[in-house]
């Protein structure tokens, strides 16, 4: 605006001159100063007409810490040359810079951008914006071009070897190992037959190529829904602390998450309930898809009015006595403590997780934060901001020693 200021005086103060003067030359200056301008403009329409553009998303899958490749192509239906284009893909949540390119008649412009993605939810992506502008800057059009595409940013995920449920009278890693005598929907290898195999059991085909009698090996089947794992998140607002990556909520999700996939991918059953803007439950499940379902969900929540207490209690509700609950949340460890009483007092294996609200508030750290649940026997792990989670959900990492030979006993045996 004052480019086009600045050059319709320069245009007014050289007609007022050639006026008073009639001097030719100033006559040339003054169709020169206003010939470049209207060259400009004609120049500028004519470079927006008939261009076109399309976004690919050669990321299949989007996860928060990955890199998303997209590839951008504009191209030109016109016989006007199309020169010094700017070209800006209009994405959400995350930006991407702009890109100058040219395009001769019918000729088309192609490249490929990476870009990491560092927040999950929701990726808009899909629309150029294009504009021509004339040599000096005076004019500008902008046109649209693409169509809008939408794609789910999963939340991060990180590998727990280490994270430990109760399980039964010991500490487990919840993984479903070994082999069985009863009969599953799982057969996972075959074996020689020995005396006292049932007949049933007997593997046809490979007895018939290998001309001896083989029988069936079942794998033990997932577990159910009775010794199910519960994971609970708390995103309730008044008890969030800190901002963006580094904040309380995306700590909490990515704990989730991992949790989630560290017994799912073990072949154990997972449900998972968040309080946040929602109440989310994601009834348990196991394999693959459950923990499709589980990502999905995590990658939309956000805090809200929830209360830990109604998660609990609706947790309460779908959980048999030898499931075990996780609770992640950032809240004081009283208070955990008194929404998780009525699952202690059924005798429910909880697991806390504590997120030290101060330290993500920039304060010092709660180093007096008590990893054990206040008038309980409950151990709980803790995190503080800019913990590694995989080293602080280890069981080698759990404070009080008092647990720590049981631990050590049950991973020996």
């Amino acid at each position: 605006m004052k480019g086009r200021i600045a050059w319709g005086l320069a245009v007014f103060v050289l007609l007022v001159v050639a006026l008073l003067t009639t001097s030719s030359a100033v006559y040339r200056l003054l169709y020169v100063f206003i010939g470049i301008p209207a060259f400009g403009y004609v120049g500028s329409v004519l470079s927006a007409r008939r261009t076109h553009g399309q976004v690919r998303l050669l990321t299949p899958y989007l996860q928060v810490g990955e890199q998303i490749e997209q590839q951008l192509t504009v191209w030109s239906n016109h016989w006007w040359p199309k020169l010094l284009l700017e070209v800006r893909h209009r994405t959400s949540p995350i930006e991407h810079p702009g890109q100058v390119v040219n395009l001769w008649p019918y000729g088309r412009a192609s490249w490929t951008i990476h870009t990491r993605a560092d927040r999950r939810g929701v990726f808009t992506h899909g629309v150029l914006e294009v504009t021509s502008r004339d040599p000096l800057g005076l004019f500008a059009r902008t046109v649209r071009v693409g169509q809008e595409g939408k794609a789910l940013i999963y939340p991060a995920t990180v590998e727990l070897p280490g994270f430990y449920v109760p399980s039964g009278q010991g500490w487990s890693e919840g993984v479903v190992r070994g082999r069985t005598f009863t009969p599953s929907p799982i057969a996972g290898s075959i074996r020689d037959h020995v005396a006292g195999d049932s007949s049933a059991h007997i593997h046809w085909p490979s007895t018939l190529r290998m001309r001896k009698l083989m029988v069936k090996e079942y794998d033990r089947e997932p577990s159910g829904p009775s010794d199910a794992i519960w994971i609970v998140l708390d995103l309730s607002q008044t008890a969030q602390a800190g901002v963006g990556t580094e904040g309380t909520v995306e700590y909490g999700v990515t704990i989730a998450a991992s949790i989630a996939k560290r017994f799912l991918d073990a072949g154990r059953t997972v449900g998972v309930v968040v309080g946040g803007d929602k109440q989310t439950v994601v009834k348990a499940g196991a394999g693959p898809g459950q923990m499709g379902r589980v990502l999905h969900e995590l990658a939309l929540v956000q805090p809200g009015a929830a209360l830990l207490s109604r998660g609990l209690a609706t947790v309460a509700q779908e959980a048999a006595a030898r499931a075990v609950v996780v609770i992640i949340s950032p809240a004081p460890a009283t208070e955990v403590a008194e929404a998780a009483a009525a699952l202690i007092n059924r005798g429910v294996a909880v697991v806390p997780v504590l997120l030290d609200a101060a330290s993500f508030d920039g304060r010092a750290p709660g180093a007096g934060l008590a990893a054990r649940l206040p008038g309980t026997n409950v151990d709980a792990y803790v995190i503080h901001k800019g913990d590694e989670i995989q080293r602080r959900l280890d069981h080698r990492m759990q404070v009080h020693s008092s647990v720590t030979p049981n631990i050590e006993q049950a991973v020996r045996r």
